[in-house]
């Protein structure tokens, strides 16, 4: 098959390919088709020998991202290195191998293998440089492990340089296994998360991985029984603000009981508004400062105000100086001013709470004493 009928393959999301062509297939951010590792899932695909050069011997790679990594050294077989391909150079090699000699890494794998690790570093599409900021991160990390893990990435659909971004973000990633990566994207993909909405959701949270189960089931009942959001507006909040699974349940329903009872905004609205993305202060800081100069109401039972509230996405998704401008018609100062003033008072509220509840105790306490000694 002639290389250039390969191109409407890259336009294809990765799954498609893999289920097209019987292969698993690691994009690669290099222009040549040669420069794509075909990971074979099937030899018996009945494809020609020559269309990937694993199904004339029959073998898979080693370092196929479904295979489990217990840390044992990868071995040839299997390994075929594209003649056109230039192998790593001999100062990537050694850089890589000083970097794993600093960490009593040195003796976990020999030259040969390590030399075959860089060549599937930049067959998956890093250049020599990315390849040495992924030693970087995690660098007391077996190599073998590293490998599966940027493999496993990969596999979900992202590039090199998202992938090595996503690490950057959360370098405990690394230090996961590829059954626990897949088994986490199988969870959220159960979440009607879709394969572009769960590449985004990598990127822009990577350290969504490393969360147990128990605390992202926490995170998705509240936003179905405490905020009664639809299964559809659960999937786009996650997909909107992914950072919410990393917040505490409490803080998220909180939230919503603010925007929805206090300012009176509908689901359809905060789901729209992003937020999940702002801290709560914020949105109490810009809100309570509208309501006072007389800018916002809080809607009747009926859902009506005598004034026109401005929405919330126009209230907490610009800047201090758009919301002051176009929203409060007010100075920084004067909203500087108000802010200073607004955490006073809520500051001698906390204390005026926190002293009832003190002598409500203490009234109880007498009573108990009271009751003790009259028996």
């Amino acid at each position: 098959m002639h290389s250039s009928s390969l191109g409407p393959i890259r336009g294809l999301s990765s799954y498609a390919a893999w289920a097209r062509w019987g292969c698993r297939r690691v994009p690669s951010t290099h222009p040549p088709v040669t420069r794509q590792s075909w990971l074979c899932a099937s030899p018996s695909a009945g494809l020609p020998a020559s269309f990937c050069p694993l199904l004339s011997s029959g073998c898979r790679l080693a370092f196929v991202a479904s295979s489990e990594w217990s840390g044992e050294s990868l071995s040839s077989a299997g390994w075929e290195q594209d003649s056109k391909e230039p192998a790593p150079s001999g100062k990537l090699l050694e850089a890589v191998r000083l970097s794993l000699a600093e960490q009593q890494r040195q003796a976990d794998i020999g030259s040969s293998e390590l030399g075959k690790m860089l060549d599937s570093f930049s067959d998956m599409g890093f250049s020599n440089a990315q390849i040495m900021q992924l030693f970087g991160l995690q660098p007391k990390l077996a190599p073998q492990t590293r490998l599966a893990v940027v493999s496993e990435l990969l596999l979900l659909g992202l590039d090199a340089d998202s992938t090595l971004r996503a690490l950057q973000k959360s370098p405990e990633v690394l230090r996961m296994t590829a059954q626990q990566l897949r088994h986490r994207a199988d969870y959220l993909r159960r979440l009607d998360l879709g394969e572009e909405n769960l590449q985004q959701v990598v990127i822009d949270c990577p350290s969504i991985f490393t969360l147990s189960w128990k605390k992202i089931d926490a995170v998705v009942r509240v936003f179905k029984e405490k905020c009664i959001f639809t299964v559809d507006q659960v999937t786009e909040i996650l997909h909107r603000c992914p950072n919410v699974l990393l917040e505490e349940p409490h803080d998220l329903e909180y939230k919503f009981q603010y925007v929805y009872f206090r300012m009176g905004v509908k689901h359809k609205a905060v789901v729209k508004s992003d937020l999940f993305r702002t801290p709560i202060a914020e949105v109490k800081n810009r809100h309570i400062f509208l309501e006072r100069l007389g800018l916002y109401q809080t809607p009747d039972k009926k859902g009506q105000t005598q004034i026109v509230n401005p929405k919330l996405k126009e209230i907490i998704r610009v800047s201090d100086g758009d919301f002051l401008v176009k929203i409060a018609h007010s100075s920084l100062q004067e909203f500087e001013v108000f802010k200073k003033l607004l955490a006073q008072e809520e500051g001698k509220g906390d204390q005026d709470i926190a002293s009832e509840e003190t002598d409500s105790a203490s009234e109880r306490e007498r009573e108990r004493s009271d009751s003790e000694e009259g028996n």
